[in-house]
C-alpha cells in the first residue's frame, strides 16, 4: 500500500510542477484572466489550453478550474522574464502561513470546514499569502487539501504550521534575551 501512495504522490508532484511551469509561461493578461475566471462559467480559453495538455492531468471540472485560479493568484505578477518561481517543495503551506502571521484562529476555522467548503477557503488563503509570500509555497500541499477528502493533508498542514510557529517564537525569545 505505501508504494501505491508514493506513486500517487509522485504523480501529483509532477503534475503540479508541470502546471506551474505552464502558468509561468503565460503573459500577464492571460494570468489575469485566470485569476478572474468564473468557475461556475465555461472557463477561460487559457484554462482549456492547459486542461487539454495530458501531462498536466488537469480535470475540466469546477475543482480543476479552482485549482488553476488559486495557482494563478499565487503566480508572480509582471512580465514572464521577471517572475521568480513560486512553487517550492521545501516551503510547506503550513510554514508559509505561520511566517505570514496567519492566525491560529483562522487555521482552526479552515481545518474545521467540511471538505465541500475547503476550496473557497483555500482561495482566500491563497489571496492572503500572495501578498506576504517571500520564498514561494509548496503547491502540492494546496492540491492535496483541495482534491483529497481525508484528514492527513490537514494534519500535515497543522504540523508544518506549528513547527514553524514554534521556531519563530524561539527565535523571537532568543532575540529578546539579548
Amino acid at each position: 500500500m505505501p508504494e501505491a501512495v508514493q506513486t500517487q504522490d509522485d504523480d501529483l508532484k509532477s503534475a503540479v510542477a508541470n502546471l506551474v511551469g505552464e502558468l509561468m509561461k503565460l503573459n500577464p493578461g492571460q494570468l489575469a484572466r485566470l485569476r478572474r475566471m468564473d468557475i461556475d462559467g465555461p472557463g477561460e480559453l487559457e484554462f482549456w489550453r492547459l486542461a487539454q495538455n495530458k501531462a498536466l492531468k488537469l480535470s475540466g471540472n469546477d475543482t480543476g478550474m479552482l485549482f488553476v485560479r488559486i495557482l494563478a493568484l499565487l503566480a508572480p505578477r509582471g512580465e514572464v522574464a521577471s517572475r521568480a518561481p513560486f512553487h517550492r517543495l521545501g516551503e510547506p503551506l503550513g510554514k508559509v502561513l505561520a511566517e505570514a502571521k496567519f492566525s491560529e484562529k483562522r487555521l482552526a476555522t479552515f481545518m474545521a470546514l467540511p471538505f465541500a467548503r475547503r476550496g473557497e477557503a483555500l482561495e482566500g488563503i491563497a489571496r492572503f499569502i500572495a501578498r506576504k509570500m517571500e520564498n514561494g509555497v509548496n503547491c502540492v500541499d494546496i492540491a492535496q487539501l483541495l482534491f483529497v477528502n481525508d484528514v492527513w493533508p490537514l494534519r500535515r498542514l497543522a504540523a508544518a504550521y506549528y513547527t514553524a510557529s514554534d521556531r519563530i517564537a524561539a527565535v523571537k525569545a532568543k532575540g529578546e534575551d539579548k
